[in-house]
């Protein structure tokens, strides 16, 4: 197989996966020993990648800068590790039309940083940011807490490019904000951790960074808090993000932050309006100062995704609080429209029992395991599927990967 692909490739695009390992030795459970760390240079060399690996019967699992690759179900049945770093060419910023065209491997915040001379930005706040590629926070749809005001990946998405089972680059979508031509394949590849596809290219709508922001936090008993809650997402306010954290001392708190402008914060209308609200709930209203880095795991911790309907995220998070304090588990979490993160430190079997008492609990939400130790993960199933369209996603899968070339059984359902 290595001979195959340096001369398909060169040897400077042709590594062992050990390599990878070394850098992150938290990863290493999830790199099987025999594939290949395979970096081509082009998308088009990609494409040729995967029509050989088709005719030679190999499976591939695409990946970005590696940060991620402890949220995957198992260890993946992979021959390549085909990595999309030396993609990063930016196509097209068209400031004028609030859109940006670039190649996946770019660094998120490379883009952001570039996207910012022209006063824009992309509204996402993910998971290792600062190392992430873009085409990494597609497809495990990691974009943070702005999804309250700005909408998921989804939805900020307009066009790509991706690299099909066959080896050929087709796209979906286009450049513009009002496109309806096609199929919605980009909404399939977004989250499908590369079971589907390699994206190459992507669209995505930008917009005007914030002339000002304003965050605040609220604290107070759970049940005010539920209320306070209840009345700002009731009201005009529009808060870009509305952030329920859990604190390791076991605080409840709500975060809100505002992005408006310099005139509306010199008014002083919205700390009034904030000030009111909090009298009126009993709760403790104080300005924060706005956030730096997003929070990012550490090797040892575990990593849950959360997700519940709306009106149920202070109930879920009190459940987590409770959990973790008779299991002698340290916490921390946040969640946002819904969604949200928690960062746990425990004994494997506390943790093991947190997990399954908590989806007990939460029978309208789920409770997906991203990083964790593999003999964690393999005790449950890390994703909580609780859907019933695990069998059309059999049929898409065998659909668009006909003989399994991106089967490496990492995904909901072994996918």
């Amino acid at each position: 197989m290595k001979q195959t692909l340096t001369a398909l490739l060169g040897d400077a695009a042709v590594h062992s996966l050990a390599e990878l390992g070394d850098r992150a030795p938290h990863l290493r459970p999830y790199l099987p020993e025999q594939a290949l760390l395979v970096t081509p240079p082009t998308p088009e060399a990609g494409a040729a990648l995967i029509a050989c690996a088709r005719r030679e019967g190999w499976r591939v699992l695409p990946i970005g800068a590696g940060t991620k690759l402890n949220w995957l179900g198992n260890t993946p049945k992979a021959d390549i590790f085909l990595q999309t770093t030396a993609w990063h060419r930016l196509i097209d910023h068209a400031a004028a039309d609030m859109t940006v065209t670039t190649q996946v491997g770019i660094p998120f915040q490379h883009l952001q940083r570039h996207l910012a001379k022209a006063g824009q930005w992309i509204a996402a706040n993910p998971l290792f940011g600062e190392t992430a590629t873009l085409g990494g926070c597609l497809a495990t749809q990691s974009n943070g807490t702005l999804r309250q005001r700005y909408g998921s990946w989804r939805d900020q998405l307009l066009g790509v490019k991706f690299i099909r089972s066959d080896g050929q680059i087709v796209k979906a979508g286009g450049r513009v904000v009002k496109n309806v031509a096609g199929y919605d394949l980009m909404k399939l590849l977004i989250g499908s951790y590369g079971t589907l596809g390699i994206l190459t290219e992507v669209t995505l709508r930008v917009y005007p960074l914030p002339d000002a922001v304003q965050i605040w936090q609220l604290r107070g008993e759970v049940t005010a808090l539920g209320k306070g809650l209840a009345t700002i997402l009731s009201s005009s306010l529009a808060p870009a993000r509305c952030v329920l954290r859990l604190e390791p001392t076991g605080a409840l708190l709500l975060e809100l932050e505002f992005h408006t402008l310099r005139e509306v914060l010199a008014l002083g209308t919205l700390g009034d309006r904030l000030r009111h609200i909090a009298q009126s709930h009993d709760l403790q209203l104080a300005p924060q100062d706005p956030l730096g880095i997003t929070f990012n795991p550490t090797p040892d911790q575990v990593v849950l995704k959360l997700g519940v309907p709306l009106q149920e995220m202070l109930p879920a998070l009190t459940q987590l609080r409770q959990l973790a304090k008779e299991l002698a588990c340290e916490c921390r979490a946040e969640m946002s429209a819904g969604v949200g993160h928690a960062y746990l430190h425990g004994e494997e079997e506390a943790l093991c029992q947190l997990i399954l008492r908590l989806r007990q609990g939460l029978p309208r939400g789920y409770v997906t395991v991203l990083a964790a130790p593999l003999s964690l993960k393999r005790q449950l199933d890390p994703w909580d599927y609780r859907g019933n369209a695990l069998e059309l996603m059999r049929r898409l899968k065998q659909q668009l990967d006909v003989t399994g070339v991106f089967g490496t059984g990492v995904f909901v359902g072994h996918l």
